[in-house]
């Protein structure tokens, strides 16, 4: 079974690199299951019911969001109903939408969840170690796949160490970095700190520079401006697993700029 697991999409620019790229990857690997991150497909800053369906139409069977999920107010309106859609399975009780599913492929389960992390991380967010051994404790399936939203890369590394062998692919997202530490982990668990983004190249994560640059310089918070010119980034990775065994084969990293 081939997974191809998708990197934070950023606006405008990530979403045309979704509909020019995703068919191409999709016939040239033969692509049995797809994870997008869609945290940030609307302008910048979470998602809308338009661009959720826009990721199912373009064959993505699980889209992950972060700390950006309520971004959008649009998607209290359609959360709830979301069956492919995931926010951090650790946000406190009373948090709408889910934090995991789980789908049947063929003969395999394949539960999809996503944790957040605490490090540099606004918000009350529950222990992400906790809530995983909860969900595998409660949760019976043939496959786990972790989407890491989180800012430290020390805990990420730590949470893969902690459920290697446990949790089948656990990879990383929210900074929009693609990093180059991916590997199986000694009990066979995928292993990736960041996908990257899904976006513009140029700007700063996904940004038009000015904005984020006085930022940095004055401290003053700055209003969403996606860059949409200059060269664009498809970033992610692709896993190749044993539907028999349930035992990483092999993988390979996505990074097609144009």
């Amino acid at each position: 079974m081939k997974i191809l697991l998708i990197g934070d999409i950023y606006s405008a620019n990530g979403r045309m690199m979704i509909e020019k790229h995703l068919p191409k990857l999709r016939e040239k690997y033969k692509l049995n299951f797809i994870i997008a991150n869609g945290e940030n497909i609307a302008h910048g800053n979470g998602i809308t019911e338009k661009y959720y369906k826009f990721l199912l139409d373009q064959g993505v069977n699980v889209v992950t969001m972060g700390n950006h999920t309520y971004g959008n107010n649009e998607i209290f309106k359609f959360i709830d109903d979301a069956n492919n859609l995931i926010r951090p399975l650790n946000l406190p009780i009373g948090n709408p939408g889910k934090g995991y599913v789980t789908i049947k492929y063929n003969q395999t389960t394949i539960t999809v969840f996503q944790v957040m992390g605490r490090t540099f991380m606004n918000g009350p967010i529950d222990c992400p170690f906790m809530a995983t051994e909860k969900l595998l404790k409660e949760v019976k399936s043939d496959i786990y796949i972790c989407d890491i939203h989180a800012e430290a890369t020390s805990e990420k590394i730590a949470y893969s160490i902690e459920f290697d062998g446990r949790v089948n692919i656990m990879v990383g997202t929210h900074t929009h970095v693609q990093t180059n530490d991916a590997r199986i982990l000694k009990n066979g668990s995928m292993y990736m700190t960041d996908l990257g983004m899904t976006g513009a190249l140029e700007g700063i994560i996904g940004e038009e520079p000015a904005s984020i640059i006085k930022k940095f310089k004055t401290g003053l918070a700055f209003k969403h401006n996606p860059m949409e010119t200059g060269l664009n980034q498809f970033c992610g990775l692709i896993v190749d697993i044993d539907e028999k065994n349930k035992k990483v084969n092999n993988y390979e990293i996505v990074k097609i700029v144009d």
